[in-house]
């Protein structure tokens, strides 16, 4: 067995982002092919900062430091739904752009807005796959898969 250096290693790893896969997805009776490649883990915990910008969370603190009991004697969470679903879409439209952008074509998330209705939900689906994400990954698949009618589709 040839062992390899962390660096080694790390590189051999990295490029499983480079492996490609090509998907076919139908709009207007036009079969559109489209290359992608899983996401990063680094793009990964981009979107995941993405999404939770809709969350504001409020906690109570004395003056050291120290959470202190709201009257609820919970944690104060507001979500406006509208945001929250909004910063939810914004980072599948970014996932979508990122995996098409393959070797030197770069793909900026108002393409992917462009497309037709159907569309980026399609290709979504196939970078879920590609990038072997799970729900706990993020919010929006979860949705995404409630959308489509559960994991089945996937």
């Amino acid at each position: 067995m040839i062992q390899m250096s962390n660096n080694e290693m790390l590189q051999k790893i990295t490029l499983g982002t480079e492996a490609t896969e090509t998907v076919k997805i139908e709009v207007n009776d036009i079969t559109a092919e489209f290359e992608i490649r899983p996401l990063t883990s680094g793009e990964l915990s981009k979107l995941q900062a993405m999404e939770k910008q809709g969350f504001q969370m409020k906690v109570g603190v004395n003056p050291q430091g120290r959470r202190q009991n709201v009257q609820s004697n919970m944690t104060d969470v507001n979500v406006n739904a509208g945001e929250f679903n909004e910063y939810q879409t914004e980072a599948m439209y970014t996932a979508i752009a990122w995996s098409l952008s393959v070797g030197k074509e770069t793909v900026k998330p108002d393409m992917i807005k462009e497309l037709p209705t159907g569309v980026p939900e399609d290709l979504f689906e196939h970078i879920i796959n590609i990038s072997k994400l799970s729900d706990n990954d993020l919010t929006v698949i979860k949705t995404f898969r409630k959308d489509t009618g559960g994991e089945d589709n996937l």
